[in-house]
């Protein structure tokens, strides 16, 4: 008896050890996904996440096709995304993006994120609008915002070797931290530039007045000098 419980406890560890090797191979992405969360501020919402009641980073959409439903809906419209673009749903999911409560979030939409999970395969993103809009449902309006999923197919060989800067990188093609989209944007003129990369920042100045050595390029909002076809000054 001693030695068949014995038997029946080494069967029983290498049983329970063989389900963690497998654990482990199978994707185990826990680590990428706290490496994501870490990237953001998540949201906190009310239980129909209508109300905020934690506001975090504000992220813009990128990118078309992308569809929201009513925030207090318990399922999901599941967007897609492959090679950086949103996939059209098809079969149910297309039923589900056609429902008249349904909602496409336009390029420059801005949205908070309030979930994200890195699985196998993929990595998603749960997202809520951030402004409010006036629905109709069952004859009463009222204010709601939308929500939706990104499932990002990245593909189990790209996320085993993937850090998170990478995949926020994929991801910043479709929905991008505002702050970051704002630096992006930015026009900046320094000194030293030349009358060319001037324009090429800004365009075509509204006025100009040469004076031989000293030239001044006049903008709506600002007055840039240049002294020797570069730039000294901005008024």
């Amino acid at each position: 008896m001693k030695l068949r419980i014995t038997g029946l406890f080494a069967l029983s560890t290498a049983v329970l050890v063989l389900g963690m090797i497998t654990t482990a191979s199978g994707g185990d992405r826990s680590a990428l996904e706290d490496a994501l969360k870490s990237k953001y501020e998540f949201t906190k919402t009310g239980i129909d996440r209508v109300r905020i009641t934690q506001p975090g980073t504000v992220l813009v959409i990128q990118k078309e096709g992308i569809s929201g439903d009513l925030s207090s809906d318990m399922s999901f419209l599941n967007n897609k995304v492959r090679d950086g673009q949103v996939a059209q749903a098809g079969g149910f999911g297309a039923m589900m993006q056609g429902k008249k409560t349904s909602r496409d979030l336009k390029v420059g939409d801005k949205v908070y994120l309030f979930k994200i999970e890195a699985k196998d395969d993929q990595v998603r993103y749960f997202i809520i609008t951030c402004d409010t809009y006036d629905v109709n449902v069952h004859g009463s309006t009222r204010q709601t915002r939308y929500k939706a999923l990104l499932s990002f197919e990245l593909g189990k060989d790209f996320l085993e070797t993937a850090n998170a800067d990478s995949v926020k990188k994929v991801v910043d093609t479709v929905i991008a931290p505002e702050a970051e989209v704002k630096a992006a944007n930015t026009k900046s003129v320094e000194l030293g530039q030349t009358p060319e990369q001037v324009e090429a920042i800004l365009g075509r100045p509204d006025k100009t007045v040469n004076l031989g050595t000293k030239k001044f390029y006049v903008y709506k909002d600002m007055k840039i000098v240049f002294v020797d076809d570069k730039v000294a000054d901005v008024q």
